[in-house]
Protein backbone atom coordinates (compact mmCIF):
# COMPACT_ATOMS: atom_id res chain seq x y z
CA UNK A 1 0.00 0.00 0.00
CA UNK A 2 1.06 3.61 -0.33
CA UNK A 3 1.71 6.16 2.43
CA UNK A 4 2.65 9.61 2.84
CA UNK A 5 5.89 9.57 4.89
CA UNK A 6 8.83 12.00 6.34
CA UNK A 7 12.07 10.26 5.45
CA UNK A 8 15.23 10.84 6.34
CA UNK A 9 18.30 10.32 3.36
CA UNK A 10 21.09 12.97 4.62
CA UNK A 11 22.47 14.47 7.44
CA UNK A 12 21.58 18.49 7.87
CA UNK A 13 19.09 17.77 5.08
CA UNK A 14 15.42 18.39 5.78
CA UNK A 15 13.12 15.36 6.07
CA UNK A 16 11.33 14.91 2.59
CA UNK A 17 7.94 14.59 2.64
CA UNK A 18 6.99 11.61 -0.02
CA UNK A 19 5.00 8.47 -0.78
CA UNK A 20 6.74 4.95 0.18
CA UNK A 21 5.44 1.72 -0.85
CA UNK A 22 4.70 -0.10 3.13
CA UNK A 23 4.38 -4.36 2.72
CA UNK A 24 1.97 -6.44 4.54
CA UNK A 25 2.71 -7.30 7.97
CA UNK A 26 5.10 -10.94 8.49
CA UNK A 27 4.06 -13.62 10.73
CA UNK A 28 4.74 -11.61 13.99
CA UNK A 29 3.81 -8.19 12.64
CA UNK A 30 1.43 -5.16 12.66
CA UNK A 31 -0.29 -2.81 10.37
CA UNK A 32 -0.56 0.21 12.64
CA UNK A 33 -2.20 3.39 11.08
CA UNK A 34 -0.76 6.36 12.53
CA UNK A 35 -2.63 9.16 14.68
CA UNK A 36 0.16 10.92 16.55
CA UNK A 37 4.06 11.06 16.61
CA UNK A 38 6.17 13.39 19.15
CA UNK A 39 8.54 15.10 17.88
CA UNK A 40 11.49 14.09 20.06
CA UNK A 41 14.82 15.14 20.12
CA UNK A 42 16.41 11.70 19.52
CA UNK A 43 15.24 11.67 15.95
CA UNK A 44 16.98 15.33 16.05
CA UNK A 45 20.25 13.72 17.12
CA UNK A 46 20.11 11.79 14.14
CA UNK A 47 18.96 14.43 11.47
CA UNK A 48 22.11 16.26 13.20
CA UNK A 49 24.51 13.23 12.42
CA UNK A 50 25.12 12.90 16.46
CA UNK A 51 23.48 9.58 16.34
CA UNK A 52 24.57 7.52 13.56
CA UNK A 53 22.47 5.08 12.15
CA UNK A 54 23.45 2.16 9.71
CA UNK A 55 21.72 3.15 6.56
CA UNK A 56 19.60 6.00 4.46
CA UNK A 57 17.05 6.03 3.78
CA UNK A 58 14.92 5.82 6.78
CA UNK A 59 11.35 6.58 8.30
CA UNK A 60 12.68 8.12 11.47
CA UNK A 61 9.81 8.50 14.65
CA UNK A 62 9.74 6.48 17.53
CA UNK A 63 6.91 8.29 19.72
CA UNK A 64 4.05 6.90 18.48
CA UNK A 65 0.30 6.02 18.66
CA UNK A 66 -2.27 4.52 16.35
CA UNK A 67 -4.83 1.66 15.49
CA UNK A 68 -4.23 -1.46 13.99
CA UNK A 69 -5.55 -2.24 11.22
CA UNK A 70 -3.79 -5.66 10.23
CA UNK A 71 -2.25 -8.56 12.25
CA UNK A 72 0.22 -11.24 11.12
CA UNK A 73 -1.39 -14.56 11.00
CA UNK A 74 1.09 -15.05 14.51
CA UNK A 75 -0.06 -12.45 16.46
CA UNK A 76 -2.02 -13.19 19.63
CA UNK A 77 -4.02 -10.95 21.82
CA UNK A 78 -4.37 -7.94 19.26
CA UNK A 79 -6.95 -7.39 17.20
CA UNK A 80 -7.41 -4.62 14.41
CA UNK A 81 -9.56 -1.83 16.17
CA UNK A 82 -7.28 -2.06 19.04
CA UNK A 83 -5.64 1.39 20.10
CA UNK A 84 -1.70 0.78 20.61
CA UNK A 85 0.98 2.82 21.93
CA UNK A 86 4.56 1.72 20.01
CA UNK A 87 7.74 0.86 22.06
CA UNK A 88 11.21 2.06 20.97
CA UNK A 89 12.77 -0.98 22.39
CA UNK A 90 11.20 -3.84 20.76
CA UNK A 91 11.02 -6.30 23.59
CA UNK A 92 11.53 -9.94 21.68
CA UNK A 93 10.28 -12.19 24.87
CA UNK A 94 12.88 -14.72 24.53
CA UNK A 95 16.09 -12.77 25.89
CA UNK A 96 17.20 -13.20 29.53
CA UNK A 97 16.21 -9.53 30.00
CA UNK A 98 12.60 -9.69 28.29
CA UNK A 99 11.92 -13.31 30.31
CA UNK A 100 12.35 -10.88 33.46
CA UNK A 101 9.70 -8.92 32.72
CA UNK A 102 12.42 -6.14 31.94
CA UNK A 103 11.76 -5.57 28.51
CA UNK A 104 14.06 -1.76 28.76
CA UNK A 105 17.06 -3.79 28.91
CA UNK A 106 16.10 -6.40 25.76
CA UNK A 107 18.75 -7.91 23.61
CA UNK A 108 17.18 -6.75 20.50
CA UNK A 109 17.89 -2.76 21.62
CA UNK A 110 21.15 -2.31 20.04
CA UNK A 111 19.30 -2.99 16.27
CA UNK A 112 17.30 0.19 16.70
CA UNK A 113 19.54 2.10 14.56
CA UNK A 114 19.89 -0.48 11.89
CA UNK A 115 16.84 -0.37 10.00
CA UNK A 116 14.99 -3.46 9.56
CA UNK A 117 12.38 -5.42 11.07
CA UNK A 118 13.05 -8.18 13.78
CA UNK A 119 13.58 -10.91 10.70
CA UNK A 120 16.45 -8.87 9.12
CA UNK A 121 13.91 -7.65 6.18
CA UNK A 122 12.37 -4.75 5.14
CA UNK A 123 8.69 -3.78 4.85
CA UNK A 124 9.08 0.12 2.92
CA UNK A 125 10.34 1.07 -0.25
CA UNK A 126 10.10 4.12 -1.79
CA UNK A 127 9.56 5.27 -5.35
CA UNK A 128 12.26 3.50 -7.37
CA UNK A 129 12.39 0.28 -4.88
CA UNK A 130 14.68 1.28 -2.60
CA UNK A 131 14.63 -0.31 0.67
CA UNK A 132 13.51 2.50 3.15
CA UNK A 133 14.75 1.42 7.03
CA UNK A 134 12.47 2.27 10.54
CA UNK A 135 13.99 4.07 13.32
CA UNK A 136 13.08 1.84 16.09
CA UNK A 137 11.71 -0.63 14.05
CA UNK A 138 8.70 1.92 14.13
CA UNK A 139 8.99 4.40 11.58
CA UNK A 140 6.58 6.48 13.15
CA UNK A 141 7.03 9.74 10.79
CA UNK A 142 4.38 7.95 8.37
CA UNK A 143 0.86 7.64 7.78
CA UNK A 144 1.47 3.92 8.42
CA UNK A 145 3.96 1.36 9.83
CA UNK A 146 4.56 -2.35 9.98
CA UNK A 147 5.67 -3.21 13.42
CA UNK A 148 7.01 -6.36 15.47
CA UNK A 149 4.18 -7.65 18.88
CA UNK A 150 6.93 -7.18 20.65
CA UNK A 151 6.85 -3.24 19.72
CA UNK A 152 3.25 -3.06 20.81
CA UNK A 153 1.26 -2.04 24.24
CA UNK A 154 -2.28 -2.23 23.61
CA UNK A 155 -4.11 0.72 25.55
CA UNK A 156 -7.74 1.50 26.07
CA UNK A 157 -9.77 3.45 23.76
CA UNK A 158 -10.87 6.24 25.36
CA UNK A 159 -7.48 7.69 25.85
CA UNK A 160 -6.61 10.77 23.30
CA UNK A 161 -4.26 8.95 20.78
CA UNK A 162 -1.80 12.32 20.65
CA UNK A 163 -1.83 11.64 24.48
CA UNK A 164 -1.14 8.57 24.47
CA UNK A 165 1.68 9.12 22.19
CA UNK A 166 3.57 11.10 24.71
CA UNK A 167 3.68 7.76 26.77
CA UNK A 168 6.13 5.94 24.08
CA UNK A 169 9.19 7.99 24.81
CA UNK A 170 9.54 11.43 26.79
CA UNK A 171 6.77 10.67 29.75
CA UNK A 172 8.15 7.53 30.80
CA UNK A 173 11.72 8.39 30.01
CA UNK A 174 11.50 11.21 33.39
CA UNK A 175 9.27 9.81 35.36
CA UNK A 176 10.39 6.95 35.12
CA UNK A 177 13.88 8.09 36.01
CA UNK A 178 12.79 9.48 39.21
CA UNK A 179 10.33 6.48 40.28
CA UNK A 180 12.60 3.61 39.27
CA UNK A 181 16.06 4.59 38.62
CA UNK A 182 16.83 7.08 41.20
CA UNK A 183 14.18 5.96 43.14
CA UNK A 184 13.02 9.48 44.87
CA UNK A 185 11.45 9.54 48.09
CA UNK A 186 9.52 11.51 50.22
CA UNK A 187 10.98 14.75 51.66
CA UNK A 188 13.87 13.91 49.10
CA UNK A 189 15.22 17.21 47.18
CA UNK A 190 15.98 16.72 43.24
CA UNK A 191 17.85 18.94 40.57
CA UNK A 192 16.94 18.98 37.02
CA UNK A 193 19.09 20.27 34.56
CA UNK A 194 17.52 20.73 31.36
CA UNK A 195 13.51 21.03 31.06
CA UNK A 196 12.63 19.58 27.81
CA UNK A 197 10.35 16.73 27.01
CA UNK A 198 12.66 14.26 29.52
CA UNK A 199 13.35 16.91 32.32
CA UNK A 200 9.68 18.05 33.01
CA UNK A 201 8.49 14.57 33.38
CA UNK A 202 11.52 14.41 35.84
CA UNK A 203 9.63 17.12 37.83
CA UNK A 204 6.19 15.34 37.80
CA UNK A 205 7.83 11.97 38.80
CA UNK A 206 9.95 13.87 41.63
CA UNK A 207 6.36 15.32 42.84
CA UNK A 208 4.83 11.85 42.27
CA UNK A 209 7.26 10.51 44.71
CA UNK A 210 6.62 13.29 47.19
CA UNK A 211 9.80 15.42 46.87
CA UNK A 212 10.12 18.58 49.09
CA UNK A 213 12.24 20.57 46.98
CA UNK A 214 12.31 20.49 42.93
CA UNK A 215 14.83 22.71 41.64
CA UNK A 216 14.82 23.28 37.71
CA UNK A 217 17.43 24.87 35.68
CA UNK A 218 17.52 25.85 32.13
CA UNK A 219 18.75 28.62 30.21
CA UNK A 220 15.49 29.26 28.08
CA UNK A 221 13.39 31.46 30.62
CA UNK A 222 10.22 30.04 28.99
CA UNK A 223 10.86 26.36 30.35
CA UNK A 224 11.39 27.40 33.64
CA UNK A 225 7.90 29.22 33.68
CA UNK A 226 6.59 25.70 32.92
CA UNK A 227 8.63 23.83 35.06
CA UNK A 228 6.40 25.70 37.90
CA UNK A 229 3.52 24.53 36.72
CA UNK A 230 4.53 20.82 36.75
CA UNK A 231 6.10 20.78 40.16
CA UNK A 232 9.24 22.81 40.30
CA UNK A 233 9.51 24.72 43.38
CA UNK A 234 12.67 26.75 42.46
CA UNK A 235 13.82 27.88 38.82
CA UNK A 236 17.89 28.90 37.90
CA UNK A 237 19.50 30.32 34.52
CA UNK A 238 22.57 29.79 35.85
CA UNK A 239 24.91 27.30 33.95
CA UNK A 240 28.13 25.58 34.95
CA UNK A 241 29.76 26.44 38.63
CA UNK A 242 26.89 29.25 38.87
CA UNK A 243 24.44 26.26 38.85
CA UNK A 244 26.47 23.98 41.48
CA UNK A 245 26.62 27.13 43.63
CA UNK A 246 23.19 28.08 43.43
CA UNK A 247 22.14 24.74 43.97
CA UNK A 248 24.44 24.60 47.27
CA UNK A 249 23.09 27.92 48.22
CA UNK A 250 19.44 26.70 48.36
CA UNK A 251 19.99 23.95 50.22
CA UNK A 252 22.19 25.06 53.00
CA UNK A 253 25.85 23.98 51.50
CA UNK A 254 24.83 20.55 51.21
CA UNK A 255 23.50 19.83 47.80
CA UNK A 256 20.16 17.90 46.53
CA UNK A 257 19.74 13.96 47.04
CA UNK A 258 19.23 14.10 43.45
CA UNK A 259 20.06 15.33 39.81
CA UNK A 260 19.01 14.39 36.55
CA UNK A 261 20.84 15.60 33.22
CA UNK A 262 18.36 15.77 30.76
CA UNK A 263 20.41 18.16 28.37
CA UNK A 264 24.39 18.20 26.93
CA UNK A 265 26.13 15.60 29.16
CA UNK A 266 29.33 16.90 28.39
CA UNK A 267 27.95 20.05 29.61
CA UNK A 268 25.84 19.87 32.64
CA UNK A 269 27.10 16.52 33.93
CA UNK A 270 29.60 17.71 36.62
CA UNK A 271 28.23 21.04 37.43
CA UNK A 272 25.12 18.63 38.46
CA UNK A 273 27.76 16.17 40.10
CA UNK A 274 29.03 18.93 42.20
CA UNK A 275 25.19 19.83 43.28
CA UNK A 276 24.38 16.32 44.21
CA UNK A 277 25.23 15.32 48.29
CA UNK A 278 27.34 12.94 49.44
CA UNK A 279 25.92 9.65 48.60
CA UNK A 280 23.32 10.76 46.13
CA UNK A 281 22.62 10.28 42.70
CA UNK A 282 23.03 11.90 39.36
CA UNK A 283 21.12 10.12 36.48
CA UNK A 284 21.63 10.64 33.05
CA UNK A 285 18.49 10.89 30.41
CA UNK A 286 19.95 12.78 28.04
CA UNK A 287 21.68 11.37 25.02
CA UNK A 288 25.14 12.72 23.93
CA UNK A 289 26.48 12.88 20.18
CA UNK A 290 28.24 9.49 19.31
CA UNK A 291 31.59 11.02 18.88
CA UNK A 292 31.70 11.81 22.66
CA UNK A 293 33.71 9.47 23.93
CA UNK A 294 34.27 10.63 27.56
CA UNK A 295 33.13 13.17 30.02
CA UNK A 296 35.11 14.27 33.17
CA UNK A 297 34.67 13.35 36.32
CA UNK A 298 37.88 13.51 39.05
CA UNK A 299 37.89 9.79 40.33
CA UNK A 300 39.13 10.96 43.70
CA UNK A 301 35.99 13.25 44.25
CA UNK A 302 33.53 10.26 42.90
CA UNK A 303 35.08 8.04 45.51
CA UNK A 304 35.54 10.73 48.41
CA UNK A 305 31.76 11.81 47.36
CA UNK A 306 30.40 8.26 47.18
CA UNK A 307 27.88 9.41 44.49
CA UNK A 308 26.64 7.10 41.66
CA UNK A 309 26.35 8.20 38.48
CA UNK A 310 23.86 6.07 36.49
CA UNK A 311 21.99 6.02 32.92
CA UNK A 312 18.47 5.53 32.59
CA UNK A 313 16.44 4.52 29.18
CA UNK A 314 12.84 4.47 29.21
CA UNK A 315 12.99 5.25 32.46
CA UNK A 316 14.76 2.18 33.53
CA UNK A 317 11.52 0.35 33.77
CA UNK A 318 9.65 -2.17 30.87
CA UNK A 319 7.10 0.20 28.84
CA UNK A 320 4.63 -2.92 29.64
CA UNK A 321 4.61 -1.90 33.13
CA UNK A 322 5.18 2.03 32.64
CA UNK A 323 2.21 2.94 30.04
CA UNK A 324 -0.18 1.53 31.56
CA UNK A 325 0.95 3.33 35.15
CA UNK A 326 1.15 6.31 33.46
CA UNK A 327 -2.26 6.43 31.49
CA UNK A 328 -3.66 5.38 34.84
CA UNK A 329 -2.18 8.42 36.70
CA UNK A 330 -3.70 10.61 33.60
CA UNK A 331 -7.14 9.34 34.15
CA UNK A 332 -6.85 10.18 38.48
CA UNK A 333 -5.86 13.76 37.13
CA UNK A 334 -2.37 13.27 38.66
CA UNK A 335 0.04 13.39 35.62
CA UNK A 336 -0.22 15.81 33.02
CA UNK A 337 -0.16 15.06 29.32
CA UNK A 338 -2.24 17.86 27.21
CA UNK A 339 -0.03 20.02 28.95
CA UNK A 340 2.78 18.71 27.71
CA UNK A 341 1.75 19.36 24.23
CA UNK A 342 2.74 22.83 22.78
CA UNK A 343 2.29 22.76 19.07
CA UNK A 344 0.45 20.44 16.86
CA UNK A 345 1.81 20.12 13.14
CA UNK A 346 0.59 18.38 10.00
CA UNK A 347 3.19 15.91 8.66
CA UNK A 348 4.13 18.08 5.47
CA UNK A 349 4.97 20.65 8.80
CA UNK A 350 7.10 18.36 10.66
CA UNK A 351 10.61 20.46 9.78
CA UNK A 352 8.59 23.40 11.05
CA UNK A 353 8.38 21.36 14.33
CA UNK A 354 11.83 20.53 14.98
CA UNK A 355 12.71 24.04 14.27
CA UNK A 356 10.51 24.92 16.72
CA UNK A 357 12.18 22.35 18.71
CA UNK A 358 15.66 23.24 18.44
CA UNK A 359 14.51 27.35 18.89
CA UNK A 360 13.28 26.56 22.19
CA UNK A 361 9.21 27.59 21.33
CA UNK A 362 7.66 24.07 22.17
CA UNK A 363 7.50 21.56 24.97
CA UNK A 364 6.30 18.75 22.62
CA UNK A 365 5.22 19.18 19.17
CA UNK A 366 3.06 16.84 18.23
CA UNK A 367 2.59 15.67 14.22
CA UNK A 368 -1.06 14.56 14.54
CA UNK A 369 -2.82 12.58 11.09
CA UNK A 370 -6.31 13.76 11.68
CA UNK A 371 -5.19 17.85 10.98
Amino acid sequence: MDCLAAVFRDIDLPLSIEPIVIDEPGATELLVRIAAVGLCRTDYHVMRGERRVAMKPMVLGHEAAGIVERTGRQVVGINPGDHVVLTFIPGCGVCRWCRQGLHHLCAQGPRITQGPQLDGTYRRRDREGVAVGSFCMIGGFAEYAVVDRGSVVVIDKDVPLDLASLVACGVPAGVGAARYRARVKRNDTVLVVGCGGDGMNVIQGAQLCGASQIIAADIVPAKLVWAREFGATDTLEQQGEELTKAVLALTDGIGVNHAFVCIDPPATLLPAFRATAKAGNVVVTALTPDTVSEISIPPLELCVSQKAIMGAVYGFASPRVQIPELLSLYRQGTLKLRELITQTYRLEDINLGYADLQAGKNLRGVVRFDT
